[in-house]
């Protein structure tokens, strides 16, 4: 019995140190991490999911909003092409994803869809769009993005994001945001305790009060409209999110 429980202990010690090795790993190597947060998101990318692909395709990006000239920022896997491909109102459609180990995937994905509009993918950052003339596009397309920007970028992408939209033009976005600290303090707490380890994870990505970037540019749009929302996730401590648009 008792060399049963050395070798059981010795096993999980090994494992927790193939872990934190891993783990140590990760932070110190950008282009591992970046490769491992892209296969990561690959694998979590599921079009069979029904609830987030209905909150995807019939809540956020339904044909009548997205239209005109697109712009997605954090292209990501592609995941937002089975609700874009046959909207006939998209006469094309530039993302923006500098995690170029992503671009495989999306490129791999998006052959699974007859696309009649022209697609380019960049990985140039949305801070600087310099490539993209002021004024010309028609919508742009944010889903679970600014999380993984540090401060006070974010303030800069919605300042570039004014500046390349057509006066009328539309951001729609959906973004999950930290926990309520009166509200829900045991998941505001759990976030702030795993947030060390869970920005290696997820390549910078952190629990932040993300409503806070769109109050401040209240000033330069027309109209800011948000709602709180849930992540249809099995994760409950990721669950919290709002969505909404931006009009120029």
């Amino acid at each position: 019995m008792g060399r049963c429980i050395k070798v059981l202990f010795g096993s999980l010690s090994f494992i927790v140190a193939l872990i934190a090795i891993g783990i140590g790993y990760l932070k110190i190597d950008e282009v591992f991490r970046q490769k491992f947060f892209a296969k990561f998101k690959n694998i979590v990318s599921n079009i069979n999911d029904p609830a987030m692909m209905n909150l995807r395709c019939n809540q956020l990006l339904r044909h009548s909003d997205v239209k005109g000239h697109i712009l997605e920022i954090g292209a990501g896997t592609g995941i937002n092409f089975p609700c874009l491909y046959n909207n006939t109102n998209i006469e094309s459609y530039t993302g923006l994803e500098p995690n170029v180990e992503m671009h495989s995937y999306f490129y791999n994905f998006i052959q699974q869809w007859d696309i009649s509009f022209g697609v380019r993918l960049s990985n140039n950052p949305a801070t600087n769009m310099f490539h993209i003339e002021s004024n010309t596009i028609d919508t742009i397309i944010m889903t679970l993005v600014l999380c993984s920007i540090p401060d006070p970028l974010p303030q800069q992408v919605l300042l570039e994001a004014h500046r390349v939209l057509k006066p009328g033009g539309t951001f729609i976005f959906f973004e999950h945001v930290i926990a309520d600290s009166q509200t829900d303090p045991f998941i505001y707490g759990l976030q702030k305790t795993i947030e060390p380890l869970w920005v290696i994870i997820g390549d910078g990505c952190r629990f932040k009060p993300i409503t806070n970037y769109f109050d401040s540019v209240k000033n330069l749009y027309s109209k800011v409209e948000y709602e709180y929302s849930d992540i249809p996730m099995p994760v409950f401590f990721f669950k919290d999110a709002v969505k909404g648009k931006l009009t120029k």
